[in-house]
This record gives C-alpha cells, sequence and structure tokens, in this order.
C-alpha cells in the first residue's frame, strides 16, 4: 500500500529506493529539504526500527514525517513496480552490502542484478520520465 500524502498533490513524486541506507537517507534529506516533491522511500520492512529509526534521526521529525514509506523488495519484481506506481522521477540507491567477501558471491550479485532489472522494468511499466541508477566502489571490488 502506497501512503498518500496530506498535501502537495500537485507535486511530483520521486521514489528513492533503499531509503534507509546512507545514500537512500541522504538522497531524501535533500528532495525533502527543496520542497518541491514528494519522496516515496522504499523499505524492505516498515517494522524494522534498527533500519528506520537512524532514518528518523538523520531526517528530523519534520522531514519524516513527509516522507512516505512503502515495502518493497528487490527480489521482488511486483513489488517494486507496485511502490513506483505514480512516481515520476526514481532514484535507485538500494543494493546489498557487506564488508566481508560472502561464501556465495550470488547473496550480492542477485539482488543488485536482480533489483536493478525490476527498477527498470517498474520505471517502464510506470511511464517514469527520469530514473538514476546509482553505484558504489563495492562494485568493483573483487
Amino acid at each position: 500500500m502506497v501512503q498518500q500524502w496530506a498535501d502537495g498533490a500537485d507535486k511530483p513524486i520521486v521514489m528513492i529506493t533503499g531509503v534507509t541506507g546512507y545514500l537512500g537517507s541522504m538522497t531524501a534529506k535533500m528532495f525533502l529539504e527543496d520542497g518541491s516533491y514528494r519522496v516515496r522511500g522504499t523499505v524492505r520492512d516498515l517494522n524494522n526500527a534498527v533500519k528506520i529509526d537512524p532514518l528518523k534521526k538523520t531526517l528530523g521529525d519534520e522531514l519524516f514525517s513527509k516522507l512516505a514509506l512503502v515495502e518493497a523488495d528487490l527480489l521482488d519484481p511486483a513489488s517494486i513496480a507496485a511502490a513506483a506506481a505514480g512516481s515520476t522521477f526514481v532514484v535507485h540507491t538500494a543494493s546489498p552490502f557487506v564488508l566481508q567477501n560472502p561464501a556465495d558471491p550470488d547473496t550480492l550479485i542477485k539482488p543488485a542484478v536482480g533489483g536493478t532489472k525490476a527498477v527498470l522494468e517498474a520505471c517502464l511499466m510506470n511511464r517514469v520520465n527520469r530514473l538514476v541508477i546509482t553505484s558504489s566502489i563495492a562494485a568493483i571490488r573483487g
């Protein structure tokens, strides 16, 4: 279920995947501070205080109250498509990250590649005007 905003119905929606990560939270903060956009962030679990409480602290009460959160999983294309519904812009910052090389590289590769494909398909399906895909140095780590 996508949250509706009390005001600003004329403002474009920016969906940010991985909004609880550092890059996602800073991106959300910039859009919210600008005030020209409605911001929707994706999280895997709306009840995960370990992930959401630091986001609240980063944004502060006022900005956090203006953020719409929606559950979505990179490995569930339908959830990504539903989260993107109505969005004008999408910023894809979500990707798994670990400090140590995992025993099975697919634990990182599958959600990174599959998630990006799901976001691309969701943008096409929902006629999103612009998509920004971010990456990190971790993408080239061997």
